[in-house]
């Protein structure tokens, strides 16, 4: 009996951080795919063609970062711990349809693009954001605000991706404006390995995860230089 109730317990805490996510998904015209556990895979353009779907799919991440902070306000109410989320985004040709066996369909999306929104929703832990998006979603919003992060060639991947932080759908957003500027002169800085400019405007950023990261592998960096070939690429070794 207690081990049920555990478990009861457990469903109510999942259901009730999955209902509101999953309300913003499909308000957005987005397919919920499946539920793993405490995940959500979602998709859009399907089955029905979706007018600027890379735009629905970032506003209904934003969305879901600020719903975030109602949810985890009624669970403090309640006596129970604040959840953090990461999300990957990215836009590219899949296939979708009804997959698996005779016995049992499934209406699902698989393919590369599918796999690279996985490895970055891997990712966001690392760097410290919410909503680390592909340079394909960066190119399909230029109205939007997103943060350079990093130059990454993911776990079973070899060719590397732009990955950026989205922040804004809106570049003229004044709480992150200075924040992007910051992070790409500190990205430039990096990549032409001045250290030391580098490290003091990465230093400056609010995001401080990703500050201490990029200050670690300049760290690094100084005692075995990486040479003039070097690529800047991150080569991700987990999921």
């Amino acid at each position: 009996q207690i081990h049920a109730g555990i478990v009861s317990k457990s469903m109510q805490f999942l259901n009730r951080y999955l209902t509101p996510m999953t309300d913003i998904i499909q308000a957005r015209q987005g397919t919920v795919d499946k539920y793993m556990g405490d995940a959500i895979m979602a998709f859009w353009n399907a089955p029905l063609d979706i007018e600027n779907h890379p735009y629905h799919a970032c506003a209904a991440a934003l969305e879901m970062a600020t719903a975030l902070e109602q949810v985890n306000a009624a669970f403090k109410a309640d006596g129970l711990p604040a959840i953090q989320i990461g999300m990957g985004l990215n836009t590219g040709r899949a296939s979708v349809g009804n997959m698996g066996s005779t016995q049992r369909f499934d209406y699902t999306v698989i393919g590369d693009a599918v796999n690279l929104a996985s490895r970055l929703e891997g990712l966001s832990k690392m760097y410290g954001v919410s909503i680390v998006a592909s340079e394909t979603v960066r190119a399909a919003l230029p109205e939007a605000l997103f943060m350079p992060l990093d130059l990454v060639a993911v776990k079973g991947k070899n060719e590397p991706v732009e990955v950026f932080a989205l922040l804004a759908l809106d570049k003229t957003n004044a709480e992150w404006g200075a924040e992007v500027a910051t992070a790409q002169d500190a990205m430039a800085a990096y990549r032409a390995q001045d250290w030391n400019k580098a490290e003091k405007l990465f230093r400056k950023l609010k995001h401080d995860v990703l500050g201490n990261l990029y200050a670690d592998r300049i760290t690094a960096y100084r005692r075995t230089p990486p040479g003039k070939d070097w690529d800047g690429i991150y080569r991700a070794t987990s999921k």
